[in-house]
């Protein structure tokens, strides 16, 4: 709405407000709450959107609650000079009453594309689209705050607090001025602007300065660490309610691990901390006394004294989990002064940051799920020296990383917000995601100097399988010549005549040595034989034991948040012999859905009903769910059941609930945005079921990398060639996939044929993957001429297989695997060991009835398929 609107209902002769002029929109984006004391009292939200304040009338107000849907009416926009209004406008003219600066601050969009430069731009975009997701850093409201626009009703919006640390149903806002500090009444008296801390009138200009001052500070002190959001929450007996009181101080408590994760990720039910360069301290303080103990039990104690010293200052007995690192004055870590900090205090600053909180007066916290732990822990935390609350961000894992690796930083850890504390265990609830690839190694040799370089050439590293020390390379790099001088005399104490290694390398001028000193190495990657790669010496290790050290290997991110997402659902399967729709509903009566017409008839012949799906669905989701989440669907819904004809439908826009997530993508042949339905839990895969989806067909790529499948596709399709036909094609198209040491995965159509994966990468265009489909369907018609065609029209290729590499597009989608087809029988599209591809092979033995007991019996075959995933660059070039 322009600011025509705004100037022709002001006569500004009469009213301080300010006039109508558009400005332009640089840096951080600004928002500002106005509570207006008008013939009806209300707020005014307005966000700076292209130079003016685009507004809405919220006539309830802002609310923590995530429950909470507050009407918002959109008005005319405001010029930015509004921003700093507070004053009376005149009864009589129009909004007669007085006005106050209610909050303010700077926010940006959710899961910004870019720098704060890129932020006006994608905010235009979502208030076209009538969809506004923000993050707030206000003096009141902060987090993230949904203005979704209502359908078919002009003007209407709601605005809703989204769930994060900062809502809550006990939230409260402090409801005078947070300029001023001043209640209605005080702004009538006064006049237009205060200062809130000087509580004097000022001029508009004057308050401005004030204002861009407090933000610039803000700035300032937010640098050079990135933005992470703060929990200011109180502590009160109620935050400690689930926890179990417990007698005895626990001293032999140890800390819980991450797994080592691909890459990072956006997700709201997880938060993002940085990951220290430093040694993991778990700090027990009892009546005053500190012991500082590494993650296996070694006292930090005289190493670190500054940091017990400081701890000693805390007055309740608690434990805490943290890390010891030593930056510079720039704030970066520094691994190798750490090392040495005892002998050289004054090289660097020694700090403790305090990430969670295990114990406290008493009670075992280790329950309580991580985001109140972390709100325990910045309540009680005393303002000590060196001693540093972690702060985190919630949901926002790529924004964070990217930080993170702009700063120098080691990497991220992500943490399931929801999860226990699990001590002296590695977990999957928690991920660490480096910028550069490191890890401990064992020293189990050395070779000599040469040239002008002293104390020794390199080190011989490894790492234990089970009790065999496996050779991983030499590292010559990252050593002083002081560094050199120390290790060799080290070294020299644990010399030994034989090789510690499984298989010891071939290397002149070779001193071996018992392994026990652990050396933390950098690296670009591991060779195919099982080497590092560009190795880098950082330091040694002292915190942890030689036998621990093993090759760690990096897990599918997405598969493992898929996995735990799946984990907190109810597991149990439903009996066959119990009746199959009163147990349906039973099972999942806890669900959002609304069921409907569970006795309608789907296979008429089979007598199986919709209920029959809905129960199928929940029993196997568990196993379905890392096949679909955040895939677009091209949703094929029968809600006739197979006897009458089905529809496609891709856009969902308005159509399902607020609760089903939904991804908005431009169609390239229509020029319109189409809103696609994405499958991320139970509830979701239940509702599509009810909604009459027998089948289920996601994309082949993800959202985050929808341009990049991340599996390319093989469709046997038979087109009248019988079983042994088909059979032989794939054990061909197998053949020569082994050839190419390509992993397949085989599961049937669920119709008449098969289907052939491969997983890839998600870093290469859909043309990229269609050529390689199209190079191996290639050699398989070579190798089978009779009974194999890639000829797209069914004429001519009748009775031999169709290899349809055209499957292989974006957008384009077929079964999922685990998907129920609308064809008699029930079949359901099942993956295969390739010892069932064989001429006894019958599709219509996998199906609705027979699926849930073969998963009890043998799980998902194709569990490690994209831990399995292929680089095809390097494959094409091997064609």
């Amino acid at each position: 709405m322009a600011l025509e609107k705004y100037n022709q209902k002001r006569d500004f002769s009469k009213t301080k407000e300010p006039k109508g002029i558009k400005k332009t929109s640089k840096g951080k984006l600004t928002f500002v709450i106005q509570k207006h004391d008008a013939s009806r009292l209300h707020y005014d939200f307005r966000l700076e959107i292209d130079g003016v304040l685009v507004s809405w009338a919220v006539p309830k107000g802002p609310s923590a609650n995530t429950a909470d849907k507050r009407l918002a009416v959109q008005t005319e926009d405001h010029p930015m000079d509004y921003f700093d209004f507070e004053g009376t406008i005149p009864k009589g003219e129009y909004g007669g009453g007085t006005v106050m600066v209610w909050d303010y601050g700077t926010y940006r969009p959710e899961n910004p594309d870019g720098t704060i430069s890129q932020d006006n731009k994608l905010m235009k975009k979502q208030l076209a689209d009538g969809s506004i997701k923000i993050i707030l850093k206000g003096k009141k409201l902060q987090g993230a705050w949904h203005l979704v626009e209502m359908k078919g009703k002009e003007n209407m919006w709601l605005l809703m607090k989204s769930k994060d640390e900062f809502a809550g149903t006990k939230v409260n806002f402090d409801e005078n001025s947070a300029v001023s500090g001043l209640d209605f009444k005080g702004i009538e008296e006064n006049g237009n602007v205060y200062s809130s801390d000087k509580r004097k009138k000022l001029t508009k200009t004057e308050a401005k300065k004030v204002i861009e001052k407090q933000e610039k500070e803000e700035a300032e002190e937010e640098k050079p660490k990135p933005k992470l959001k703060k929990n200011d929450a109180e502590f009160s007996a109620e935050d400690l309610a689930e926890a179990a009181k417990i007698k005895d101080f626990p001293e032999d408590w140890r800390p819980q691990l991450a797994t080592l994760a691909e890459e990072p990720f956006d997700n709201d039910d997880w938060i993002f901390e940085n990951k220290f360069d430093g040694y993991r301290a778990l700090a027990q303080i009892k009546n005053n006394k500190v012991n500082l103990i590494s993650r296996n039990g070694i006292s930090f104690n005289s190493k670190y004294k500054e940091i017990v010293t400081t701890l000693e200052k805390v007055n309740d007995d608690m434990i805490l989990d943290g890390e010891v690192v030593v930056e510079d004055t720039k704030g970066k870590s520094h691994f190798q002064w750490l090392q040495h900090f005892d002998e050289d205090p004054k090289n660097g600053t020694l700090k403790f940051y305090v990430f969670d909180i295990l114990y406290f007066k008493g009670y075992d916290l280790r329950n309580l799920e991580l985001i109140q732990r972390k709100k325990i822990l910045k309540a009680i935390l005393p303002k000590l020296k060196n001693i540093i609350f972690s702060s985190h961000t919630i949901g926002q894992g790529l924004e964070t990383f990217k930080a993170i690796e702009k700063l120098g930083g080691e990497g991220i850890i992500a943490k399931k917000a929801s999860s226990k504390y699990y001590q002296d265990r590695r977990s999957k609830d928690w991920l660490k995601i480096k910028t550069s690839k490191q890890q401990e190694m064992v020293i189990g040799g050395f070779t000599e100097p040469s040239g002008s370089r002293t104390g020794l050439g390199a080190l011989l590293l490894g790492f234990y399988e089970s009790d065999d020390f496996i050779y991983s390379g030499k590292v010559g790099t990252g050593f002083s010549d002081e560094i050199l001088k120390e290790l060799r005399a080290k070294l020299n104490k644990i010399e030994r005549k034989t090789s510690p290694f499984k298989t010891p390398p071939k290397l002149q001028g070779t001193h071996w040595v018992s392994p026990q000193l652990i050396a933390q190495i950098k690296f670009s990657e591991w060779t195919d034989s099982g080497s590092l790669r560009h190795p880098v010496y950082l330091g040694l290790r002292t915190d942890k034991e030689a036998k621990d050290v093993i090759r760690e290997k990096e897990v599918a991110t997405e598969k493992i948040v898929s996995e735990i997402k799946s984990e907190e659902k109810d597991t149990k399967k439903t009996s066959s012999k119990t009746n199959k729709k009163s147990e349906a509903t039973k099972e999942i009566s806890d669900n959002k859905v609304e069921f409907s017409n569970l006795d309608k008839v789907f296979w008429p012949k089979e007598k199986y009903t919709k209920g029959d799906v809905i129960e199928y669905y929940n029993s196997v989701a568990d196993y379905i769910l890392p096949y679909l989440k955040d895939r677009p669907q091209s949703l094929l819904r029968t809600p006739n059941g197979i006897s009458k004809p089905g529809f496609f439908q891709k856009n969902v826009e308005g159509q399902v609930p607020d609760w089903i997530k939904t991804r908005k993508l431009k169609s390239k042949s229509t020029e319109e945005s189409v809103t696609y339905l994405l499958c991320q839990d139970r509830d979701t895969l239940i509702f599509l079921a009810n909604w009459g989806c027998i089948e289920l067909n996601p994309w082949s790529s993800r959202v985050g990398t929808l341009n990049n499948p991340d599996y390319i596709i093989f469709d046997l399709d038979p087109n009248e060639a019988d079983m042994k036909k088909i059979v032989k094609t794939a054990l061909t198209l197998k053949e020569i996939l082994d050839m190419l040491k390509v992993p397949a995965y085989v599961k049937t159509s669920g119709g008449k044929g098969i289907h052939v994966f491969i997983p890839v990468l998600p870093k290469y265009s859909y043309n990229k993957t269609r050529e390689f489909s199209h190079l191996v369907s290639q050699m398989v018609l070579k190798k089978l001429p009779e009974i194999v065609s890639l000829e797209r029209s069914p004429s001519k290729r009748k009775g031999k297989v169709y290899l349809d590499f055209l499957q292989n597009g974006k957008g384009k989608t077929m079964a999922s695997i685990y998907s129920l087809r609308p064809r008699e029988g029930a079949n359901v599209s099942t993956p295969l060991n390739w010892d069932e591809i064989n001429d006894k092979l019958k599709i219509s033995d996998f199906n609705i009835k027979t699926l849930p007991k073969r998963l009890e019996e043998k799980g998902d075959l194709w569990s490690n398929f994209f831990d399995d995933a292929i680089d095809l660059k390097s494959i094409l070039e091997r064609i």
